[in-house]
């Protein structure tokens, strides 16, 4: 994390954003790789921040300083990137689509960078939003959280990092989150060469995976961890039932244990008569067949 707050383009002219962003550049191809971190905390907000500007010229500079930036970091994943600050001007009132949508694309290359307690404290406060975001980026925030927690939670859940789950109080972010915890669970790989998971349809299975293909070992522990975060979540036994469900039937033998022993601990109580269980029991069971359904809708 960035040791003090970066600084703001806010209240700067054009011409003086453009000239701060090139005493930036020049400072950016000087700086060494021992340093560049330290340096990228505070360039990289202000730059992305500057992308507000309807100036062309100060967009064009704030894009041959992400270039540069990428060619920089690409290969040295030791270098670090100021998530929390970036992750600050994301969810800043106002801000303008273009500003988004670099943010989140530095944030999901931030993940990979950051410390093992940064992540495991960022990935809830992402998810508590969810359900406010765009829809691409509710996949690309979901997605970063299901990886935190296939790496960090697999085994167990700390007291603090489950505190912090169970502040999903909106509806709609609980929903979405358990929803595309469940996909995670029916998701299988294909060895067949297409198609899609029982249960999903081929574009909830693209929401599960993004660009990348999840190997046997990521999928356990994904799964694994998810159990853990949604025992933590202490829910009724209405909500995790499906989950669980699904769990105990999964072709992992120790996600299938796992899920049985859940099924019966947390809910052997469920109410079978319940309308909204009956529903999602009916989905399970047939599958999906709307493709654009939203992740926040049953």
């Amino acid at each position: 994390m960035a040791e003090s707050s970066p600084p703001s383009a806010a209240g700067k002219s054009d011409a003086e954003l453009e000239e701060t962003l090139d005493r930036m550049l020049t400072r950016l191809a000087l700086c060494d790789d021992s340093k560049l971190q330290a340096l990228l905390s505070k360039l990289l907000p202000f730059a992305i921040s500057s992308l507000s500007s309807p100036s062309s010229a100060v967009r064009n500079k704030v894009l041959e300083i992400l270039n540069h930036v990428n060619k920089r970091v690409k290969h040295q994943p030791e270098i670090g990137l100021p998530l929390s600050d970036l992750w600050r001007i994301y969810t800043e009132a106002n801000v303008v689509s273009i500003v988004k949508n670099f943010c989140i694309s530095y944030i999901e290359m931030a993940f990979e960078r950051t410390d093992v307690k940064e992540k495991e404290m960022m990935a809830p406060i992402l998810a508590a939003n969810v359900s406010k975001l765009p829809h691409q980026h509710q996949e690309i925030v979901l997605r970063i959280a299901a990886k935190v927690i296939g790496e960090c939670h697999s085994t167990g859940v700390s007291a603090q990092v489950a505190a912090s789950y169970r502040a999903l109080n909106n509806s709609q972010d609980k929903e979405g989150f358990i929803e595309f915890c469940l996909h995670n669970i029916l998701y299988q790989r294909s060895y067949q060469g297409g198609g899609s998971s029982p249960g999903l349809s081929i574009a909830q299975a693209n929401r599960i995976t993004g660009k990348q293909q999840l190997t046997n070992d990521t999928l356990l522990k994904r799964k694994l961890g998810i159990l853990n975060v949604v025992e933590a979540l202490e829910l009724t036994p209405e909500v995790v039932y499906p989950l669980y469900l699904a769990a105990s039937a999964d072709c992992l033998e120790a996600v299938a244990r796992r899920g049985d022993v859940l099924l019966t601990k947390k809910a052997s109580h469920v109410n079978l008569k319940d309308p909204s269980l009956i529903k999602r029991l009916f989905l399970l069971f047939n599958g999906m067949d709307h493709e654009n359904e939203s992740i926040t809708e049953y």
